[in-house]
């Protein structure tokens, strides 16, 4: 969906991974519009390395629900799909699974706090019903996924990157699908670009054949009195030079294609390093399994103190039910007990894994930085090359367009009776002047394409697309099953973590005992998030 700057001020407008809009300027401010992107949609990872996102009018919003994963690339940035399964368990991966959606606002939170609510009756039905409806539900969830990752870490131990077949040959199979091959390869538009860049011959050829009837043709020689000889001439020049331009374009444009697939040789291999099945070693494997026996224990424990809470803004709520109608809501608040005292759900801290995956992020990430730099290194001058061959080809055309609408308007001055020769030159003419404008914008967006790719762009591009590239290391693996239950289960978290931290900000600064026990309760409820969140990502690779 692309998101459109609208004249009407009071048109909302909310897009799901928009694509970017034409380069000029646009105003972020614009409140009537919001961006929201996923962060691994394919489209958004791109605008974002090239940093395109000033194209977007609005409030642009990152949201994390879905995974780096081959599988979920479409529906990564469509927002819909049927769920997937992950080592036999249904993953939901809809955009909307788990928004962090405030219980009073409706509205997605973004991390910053919002409108203070009065903390009355009918508030407080509404965050009861809330976590009975949807956060029981969400959580519990999370504690699936994550009873999942733990049992494959459990069960399978050191063969956890033990693969169905070599390392290279998965690699290689991905490459050839249709997934990261586009990524990787660009193959998805490389037919239609080049399509694109020779549609121009036959139309040149037609405005070179009229250009040649007028000059040939005495009774149209008025037209050398419009326009100087020597323009007319150029053209000339320029539309027979043209398909050697657009040879050499198409020449240019194999020779990256042709690198890029040279890639598998030379830097791709960089990736292998250290990977294949020797990435876990034994005391990896144990580190994991005592780390993980630790989140098993803890996650129990958010998951009942959630539940928990839940109960005791039940309790609170009805308390309320019951209160005397007379009095004030004020009133009605301060006069209803705390809840009933619960257990302090406390978190075991976990002594292993206590900088990560360590040395084997490190790994990972030596990999990447030679991977990355033998690409740029080998593309970045073959790019180059590319960009000065469009800028000279938009050139041409610019410059014959100019020509030739200049002769196309003497023509209509000229008529030549009992003939139709002159309605055949003026068609040959019209046709490159219809044709030439669009063109030039499809090369523009290709030399811009380029631009943005020299000077570190590639970098950041490759960067910008690592969660896919390290995943797919582990094609085949049930370590990458425990990567991406780790993942689903950290975006569910978060999402559950914003929620209450704008729950305890509407409950905060109540002096209400039974609302400022809830507060603590909240409070307590976003610490273990937080420690439970870090652990997660402690026991799986950066992603």
């Amino acid at each position: 969906m692309v998101t459109m700057s609208r004249p009407n001020n009071d048109v909302k407008s909310v897009t799901y991974n928009p694509a970017m809009l034409p380069d000029g300027e646009y105003t972020q401010k614009n409140p009537d519009i919001t961006n929201y992107m996923s962060e691994y949609d394919p489209l958004t990872l791109g605008e974002r390395s090239a940093g395109y996102l000033s194209r977007l009018p609005g409030k642009n919003i990152i949201v994390n629900n879905n995974m780096p994963l081959f599988a979920t690339l479409v529906s990564n940035h469509t927002g819909y799909s049927e769920s997937i399964k992950i080592d036999g368990e249904e993953i939901l991966i809809d955009a909307d699974a788990y928004l962090p959606v405030g219980v009073w606002s409706g509205a997605v939170l973004t991390g910053g706090k919002g409108h203070k609510i009065d903390m009355n009756p009918e508030n407080m039905k509404i965050l009861a019903e809330a976590m009975v409806s949807k956060m029981k539900g969400q959580i519990t969830t999370a504690q699936s996924h994550v009873d999942h990752a733990v049992d494959i870490v459990e069960r399978e131990g050191a063969k956890l990157d033990d693969r169905k077949e070599t390392l290279t040959a998965s690699f290689d199979a991905l490459l050839g699908q249709d997934a990261l091959g586009k990524i990787m390869t660009f193959t998805s538009q490389y037919e239609l670009v080049r399509d694109e860049i020779e549609k121009i011959n036959p139309v040149g050829v037609k405005a070179l054949d009229a250009l040649q009837r007028i000059r040939s043709t005495p009774v149209i020689s008025d037209i050398f009195d419009f326009i100087s000889t020597h323009s007319f001439l150029g053209a000339f020049s320029l539309l027979m030079d043209l398909p050697l331009l657009v040879n050499d374009t198409l020449m240019k444009l194999d020779d990256l294609i042709l690198q890029v697939n040279a890639l598998k040789k030379q830097a791709i291999p960089k990736l292998f390093q250290g990977i294949d099945n020797e990435f876990l070693d034994d005391g990896m494997v144990a580190e994991l399994k005592a780390h993980y026996k630790i989140i098993d224990e803890n996650k129990e424990v958010v998951t009942n103190q959630i539940v928990t809470f839940g109960t005791q803004v039940t309790y609170v709520s009805k308390e309320l039910e019951k209160a005397d109608k007379l009095l004030t809501v004020t009133q009605q608040i301060e006069r209803v007990a705390a809840p009933p005292a619960t257990s302090d759900f406390t978190l075991q801290e976990s002594k292993a894994l206590q900088d990560g995956m360590g040395k084997k992020q490190k790994l990972l990430d030596d990999n990447f930085r030679k991977f990355r730099d033998a690409a740029t290194s080998s593309l970045d001058p073959i790019i180059t090359n590319l960009g000065s061959t469009l800028n000279q080809l938009n050139m041409t055309v610019g410059e014959t367009y100019a020509i030739v609408k200049t002769v196309r308007s003497g023509l209509d001055y000229v008529k030549v009776p009992f003939t139709d020769i002159d309605d055949n030159m003026r068609a040959g003419l019209d046709a490159f002047i219809e044709f030439a404008e669009p063109y030039q914008v499809m090369v523009e967006s290709l030399i811009q394409a380029t631009r943005s790719l020299r000077g570190g762009g590639l970098s950041a591009v490759l960067d910008a697309y690592r969660p896919y590239i390290d995943t797919a290391l582990f094609e085949g693996t049930q370590f990458q099953n425990v990567i991406a239950l780790n993942k689903v289960s950290v975006n569910i978290y978060e999402s559950s973590k914003m929620v209450f931290e704008d729950i305890k900000y509407q409950l905060s600064d109540n002096k209400a005992v039974a609302v400022e026990a809830l507060d603590k309760l909240a409070d307590k409820v976003v610490i273990n998030l937080a420690t439970l969140l870090d652990q997660l990502k402690r026991g799986s690779i950066e992603v």
